[in-house]
């Protein structure tokens, strides 16, 4: 799936960086997540064992990018840094996003609003599992409804009143007792997936998150949620009879 998302605010708790202005305000919304891929099914093999695999991938969501402090004085740290011209000029940091500086000044441009991009996010979990038939066999014979109407392999209901005869005879074999043993694997890739990105460009942690997706924070998670990081495996069984 492809998405393209732009708009000039996240929701209710969204302010404009400047008080007295919104150029710059109109960008990248907090779901513009360009890229989204999923895959899930169910595949059978040698000897009836059957894998449920589940892979999600996302592209990175925009993060907006501040200059960590009160820039208006109105208690609110989203101000965010101007495009420094001038490499020379003192408090000007380097980033993979160009100079920033925290201390802008009215002839720099600001930054736009989300213009950060977090990595992406990968999740995969499968399933494996194999029932083992043991016991009395137990057989039935099941009619096909051939004809008019019938449908492919739809059983006769006792009598074709004009709409189709019954057809040959299957015979189905079923045990008294079936074992299911199924493992369940999540994070297969055993891999950790970034909560919310630290914007403030005058953190020592710009750029990176302090905690993985959906552990709290608002920073959501989706499918990305994790409670624990590490590959985690659970073994379950189911007799029926």
């Amino acid at each position: 799936m492809f998405n393209h998302a732009s708009s000039n605010t996240d929701g209710l708790g969204t302010f404009p960086s400047n008080p007295y202005s919104s150029a710059g305000e109109y960008g990248p919304a907090s779901t513009d997540v360009r890229h989204h891929f999923s895959l899930s099914g169910s595949i059978s093999t040698k000897w009836n064992f059957r894998f449920s695999p589940y892979l999600v991938m996302d592209s990175g969501p925009p993060f907006d990018i501040t200059a960590g402090r009160d820039l208006y004085g109105d208690t609110l740290f989203n101000g965010r840094p101007g495009i420094a011209t001038d490499p020379l000029k003192p408090g000007v940091i380097q980033t993979k996003y160009g100079l920033l500086d925290p201390n802008p000044t009215p002839d720099e441009r600001i930054l736009p609003r989300n213009f950060g991009r977090g990595p992406g996010q990968i999740s995969m979990n499968l399933r494996v599992a194999k029932t083992i038939a043991f016991g009395p066999s137990i057989e039935r014979a099941e009619a096909t409804f051939t004809g008019p109407g019938s449908g492919a392999g739809r059983r006769d209901t006792g009598g074709a009143f004009g709409m189709g005869a019954a057809g040959p005879a299957s015979t189905v074999i079923n045990h008294r007792f079936n074992l299911s043993i199924s493992m369940s694997v999540r994070n297969l890739l055993n891999h950790t997936n970034p909560g919310p990105i630290i914007g403030a460009i005058t953190s020592p942690l710009f750029g990176f998150a302090n905690q993985a997706a959906g552990s709290g924070g608002g920073g959501g998670g989706g499918g990305f949620t994790e409670s624990a990081n590490n590959r985690r495996l659970e073994l379950q069984m189911r007799l029926s009879f």
